[in-house]
């Protein structure tokens, strides 16, 4: 706090305490004649500095022009910083979900990616395959060749044995799934080959060097012309909810018909679904299959849509 003087010639400065205890006030006094005969007295140096309360509010009103004007000009930059910040945080959050959709369904086994809608819930239920390989149908290849007229146990396969340790609980073998094809009035001879309702699945027991190893004996119904054998996981399903969120099911068993499994406690992808359409095409002749995606993600004023394609093989 600056001094206050309380004589305007000797200048007799007041302090504070702290003031005090901090700097003296040092009087310096020269004496003189004045023109009128009488004796000047001056003096007045204090030794310490301060401001006063008119320079404090002065002081206070300029700043708050200043932090008015400023903030008058940085609110719209600011405002824009923030809505950009959010709609890049939408777009991240649909981009990543998707993009872990894609990876996921592309290990689907062939002819098992089916979509359902059930109210406002659309669902995409698929096989994931495990592992992979070509199995032996002739004794040139190995010592148990995959018989097709006939029921077995176990068959070998050509090439490096699967890596799958330890085995999932569940695990079947499937060999050229076609899906439910309905030929039974065109052709009553035809065999259904869908892996949903186990007519070309098979426990899996274990996995030899070169042999596979089946839970109980099976008859295939049709043989791969690529003369390739999946080892297939449980069923997983994704539930994308207009209004909800887009989760990730897992851990039911596979039923011949679509089912629409309970989401509760399964891991979330993406919350704040605004809106969510699936589309699926399945082609005949290229043997490929193509799922369109379109999420909406809304929060906050702000929504952002993505439209995603999928390619799925379905060469069984």
């Amino acid at each position: 706090m600056r001094p206050m003087c309380l004589d305007p010639f000797l200048n007799l400065c007041l302090k504070s305490r702290a003031a005090r205890a901090s700097t003296a006030c040092r009087l310096k006094t020269s004496a003189g004649w004045g023109a009128t005969g009488t004796i000047l007295k001056k003096s007045v140096r204090c030794g310490s500095s301060g401001f006063t309360l008119i320079e404090m509010i002065v002081v206070m009103t300029v700043t708050g022009i200043l932090v008015s004007v400023v903030a008058l000009f940085i609110r719209r930059p600011m405002e824009g910083l923030v809505d950009a910040t959010r709609r890049a945080a939408l777009a991240d959050t649909a981009d990543t979900a998707a993009r872990r959709m894609r990876r996921d369904i592309q290990r689907a086994l062939p002819n098992s990616v089916r979509v359902l809608q059930s109210g406002a819930t659309w669902y995409i239920e698929f096989l994931p395959v495990l592992a992979a390989g070509r199995y032996c149908e002739s004794v040139d290849c190995g010592a148990a060749p995959l018989d097709f007229s006939s029921t077995t146990a176990s068959f070998s396969f050509a090439g490096p044995a699967p890596v799958l340790s330890p085995i999932p609980a569940g695990s079947e073998v499937a060999i050229n799934n076609l899906g439910f094809i309905d030929l039974g009035v065109i052709d009553p001879s035809f065999k259904q080959s869908d892996a949903y309702t186990g007519d070309n699945t098979a426990t899996l027991s274990a996995i030899g060097a070169s042999t596979i190893t089946l839970g109980g004996a099976k008859l295939f119904p049709q043989s791969s012309p690529g003369k390739r054998f999946f080892i297939i996981g449980s069923p997983v399903s994704y539930a994308c909810t207009t209004g909800g969120n887009l989760t990730r099911i897992s851990g039911y068993a596979k039923q011949a018909s679509q089912p629409s499994p309970a989401s509760v406690g399964s891991p979330i992808l993406a919350s704040n679904v605004a809106a969510c359409s699936i589309d699926y095409v399945q082609s005949a002749i290229d043997q490929y299959g193509l799922l369109y995606l379109t999420l909406q993600i809304a929060q906050s004023g702000e929504s952002v849509t993505l439209t995603h394609a999928i390619q799925i093989n379905n060469t069984p």
